[in-house]
């Protein structure tokens, strides 16, 4: 079998919406803590909402870790607000900012 030349990208998007189905039955999308992420006392910085920026994440399902392709909402000095779609259902979390790189470009 070869490969796609009109959408390359497809098989590895597949592969990782597949994973992150199977990831999340096992438990709901961990988030950082109102204690651990101090919203109170930090700066917020948010992603305009016709603003696209995309990263590479380590987020956890229950006990489950996996790294997928998130879109970054807003960020502190120590976190990154992210967002993530499983199964059309749109996903929010709170994640460390070292478990977070971002993608320059990237089309969903």
């Amino acid at each position: 079998m070869g490969t796609n030349r009109r959408y390359p990208d497809l098989g590895l998007r597949l592969a990782e919406e597949r994973e992150l189905r199977e990831a999340r039955q096992h438990g709901p999308l961990q988030t950082l803590s109102e204690e651990q992420l101090s919203l109170d006392r930090r700066p917020v910085t948010i992603v305009p909402p016709r603003a696209q920026v995309w990263a590479r994440a380590w987020i956890r399902f229950g006990d489950a870790d996996i790294r997928a392709t998130v879109r970054v909402l807003r960020w502190t000095d120590d976190a990154v607000g992210i967002g993530v779609t499983v199964d059309n259902e749109k996903l929010r979390a709170w994640i460390w900012r070292g478990a977070c790189t971002v993608i320059e470009s990237h089309a969903p």
